[in-house]
């Protein structure tokens, strides 16, 4: 009975060893990381090379999504407004989604060409649904780029992924490449919404100088 019960779990652990999926990080000339020239110019130029990161976040095809924040490019706020402010908070509104590898941007500005990512829990070779999200600056991890204020951005979401199958014989399947779905990224200034008595201070100084102007 005991030997029989180590040949289950020793069979489970071997089909979930393989239960994933890989991903090359890498992409092209055409589908580069750009900045904004600043939160009041929106001028698009590529991040400069060894002048930010990418990190890449992943989950079985299908699991809902809740993006880390949005773009705002009109109004008081202008620029990228975080609804998250931590990775592990960020993943926690996210079950079934994981944080990777991050990759420079180097050697070449805009571009990037990390290591393989290996999703898991996923069926072998199985399909994925993936970001990337990206900072300038030189910071190590994306909450270090936050507390930074570092220009922040996220990609679209790239859904339906194929991925390379590690468990093929004799060799391994090769990992599938970023190049094939990503599409390019913007990186912008942290928006930050005044505070409300910014407002009011900003109002009771409009009011002041009508008051000044009817006075002469």
């Amino acid at each position: 009975m005991k030997k029989l019960v180590s040949t289950l779990t020793i069979s489970a652990l071997a089909v979930s060893a393989f239960a994933q999926g890989t991903i090359s990080l890498i992409n092209n000339s055409t589908t580069v990381v750009q900045q904004w020239a600043s939160a009041a110019d929106h001028t698009l130029s590529s991040v400069a090379a060894n002048g930010g990161k990418v990190q890449f976040f992943a989950a079985p095809d299908g699991t809902a999504f809740k993006a880390l924040g949005t773009y705002a490019t009109t109004g008081v706020a202008q620029g990228f407004a975080l609804d998250y402010k931590t990775v592990a908070t960020w993943m926690a509104a996210n079950p079934g989604w994981n944080a990777y590898q991050i990759a420079d941007i180097k050697p070449v500005a805009g571009r990037f060409n990390g290591n393989t990512a290996t999703v898991t829990p996923l069926a072998a070779g199985g399909k994925i649904e993936y970001v990337l999200a990206g900072w300038t600056g030189t910071s190590a991890t994306l909450d270090a780029a936050i507390v930074a204020n570092a220009m922040i951005g996220q990609s679209a979401l790239y859904t339906g992924v194929a991925t390379g199958d590690p468990t093929t014989t004799p060799i391994p399947g090769t990992p599938t490449s970023l190049t094939a779905t990503f599409t390019g990224m913007s990186l912008a200034p942290q928006a930050t919404v005044p505070e409300p008595s910014t407002f009011a201070l900003a109002g009771l100084g409009a009011a002041a100088m009508l008051i000044l102007r009817r006075r002469k």
